[in-house]
C-alpha cells in the first residue's frame, strides 16, 4: 500500500512549539537526502533526535496544519549509512484530536520519511512501496557512479506494486512474499529454496514477465491484452533470468511463488 502526506512547500515558513520552548519559533523546513531539517530565524538548525518532540505549525491557507514528530529512530540498512525514520501525527480533520500519518508496515510500525517532490515535501511511510524500497537500499537521492539510484527506486516501486505496465496500476496483495535483487549487487537473490523467476524491472515497469504474481488480480494473458508491448515477453520460455541478465533496460528482478 502507497501511503503519502503532502507536508508543504519546500522552503514555506513554520512555527516550532519545542517542548522546552516557552513560545513559538519561527523557520522554515526543508528536506534532503531523506530527512528533515529545521532552519530556525535565530540561525539555530534541528535534524534527526533533536526534532522528537517537536510540533510544526503549517499553514495551509484556509487553516494551519499541526504536526507532531513523535520520535525519530535510525534503522540500518545493508548498503550504505542508516535511514532516518519519523512516526509523525498530524492534525485530525474534524478537530479530534491527532491521527497517525502512517498505516503499520510489517513490522507493526508507523514510521516514514521525507522525499522531495515537485510538490514540495511528501512524506512516505514505510509501508508503501516508496519506503520499502529505501529500505531495500534503492535511496533516490544517492549519488553513485556504479548504480543509477533514482532509476532503481523507480523500477522497485513497480516491482513491489506488481505494476506490469508501469501505470500505477498495482496488482500485488499484501503479505505476498517476493524475492528482490539487481544487477548491482545492491540486493542480492536468496540461494535457499529459491521461487521461480517472475519479472525483469526497468523504469516504466516491467520488460518480461514469466508469471504474474497474483493470478486472480492479473493473468498473462490479461497483460497481454492491457500492454502490447509485453505480448512477445511472456510466460516462462520468453522470460528468464539468464537472458534479462544481459538486457540494458532490467534495472532489477525478482522471484514470486505464482
Amino acid at each position: 500500500m502507497r501511503f503519502s502526506f503532502h507536508i508543504a512547500v519546500l522552503a514555506g515558513l513554520f512555527s516550532l512549539l519545542s517542548p522546552g520552548a516557552a513560545q513559538a519559533l519561527s523557520g522554515r523546513l526543508e528536506a534532503n537526502g531523506g530527512e528533515f531539517r529545521l532552519y530556525l530565524d535565530d540561525g539555530r538548525v534541528l535534524a534527526r533526535e533533536a526534532l522528537a518532540g517537536a510540533r510544526v505549525v503549517i499553514g495551509s491557507g484556509a487553516h494551519d496544519i499541526q504536526v507532531l514528530i513523535d520520535s525519530v529512530e535510525q534503522e540500518p540498512v545493508s548498503s550504505g549509512p542508516p535511514v532516518v525514520l519519523y512516526r509523525l501525527l498530524i492534525t485530525d480533520p474534524e478537530g479530534n484530536g491527532f491521527q497517525e500519518a502512517c498505516e503499520p508496515d510489517a513490522k507493526g510500525r508507523r514510521l516514514g520519511l521525507p522525499l522531495v517532490h515537485e510538490t514540495g515535501i511528501v512524506f512516505t511511510c514505510t509501508s508503501g512501496a516508496e519506503g520499502k524500497c529505501i529500505l531495500m537500499g534503492y535511496r533516490p537521492w544517492d549519488d553513485r557512479a556504479d548504480a543509477p539510484m533514482r532509476d532503481l527506486h523507480a523500477a522497485c516501486i513497480h516491482l513491489v506494486r506488481a505494476d506490469y505496465g508501469g501505470d500505477d496500476h498495482a496488482t500485488t496483495r499484501d503479505g505476498t512474499v517476493i524475492d528482490v535483487y539487481d544487477r548491482y549487487g545492491i540486493q542480492n537473490p536468496e540461494t535457499m529454496d529459491p521461487m521461480p523467476f517472475e519479472a525483469a524491472w526497468g523504469i516504466d515497469g516491467a520488460i518480461c514477465v514469466a508469471h504474474s504474481r497474483v493470478a486472480e488480480n492479473i493473468t498473462l494473458e490479461a497483460l497481454a491484452q492491457a500492454y502490447p508491448r509485453l505480448r512477445p515477453f511472456l510466460g516462462p520460455s520468453a522470460c528468464t533470468e539468464e537472458a534479462m541478465r544481459d538486457h540494458p533496460e532490467a534495472l532489477l528482478y525478482n522471484r514470486s511463488a505464482p
